[in-house]
């Protein structure tokens, strides 16, 4: 029992860092696009952190349910 809770609050950990993460590159990404640049790069990272994201979520829930 104790390897799951551990297990949920690492994975929670990692949620929440992945979803600030995503905040300050779609923040960055916004800023460039305004200055007229268009990094593809950070797009492509900010799509696999969000399905990286995605992962944990289920499997989050798979903790409180």
């Amino acid at each position: 029992m104790s390897d799951n809770i551990d297990k949920c609050e690492h994975l929670q950990k990692l949620h929440d860092r992945l979803v600030e993460e995503i905040r300050v590159l779609k923040e960055d990404l916004q800023a460039a696009e305004e200055e007229g640049v268009n990094p593809i790069e950070t797009v492509s990272i900010v799509k696999s952190l969000q399905k990286a994201l995605g992962t944990i979520t289920v499997e989050l829930a798979k903790c409180h349910g």
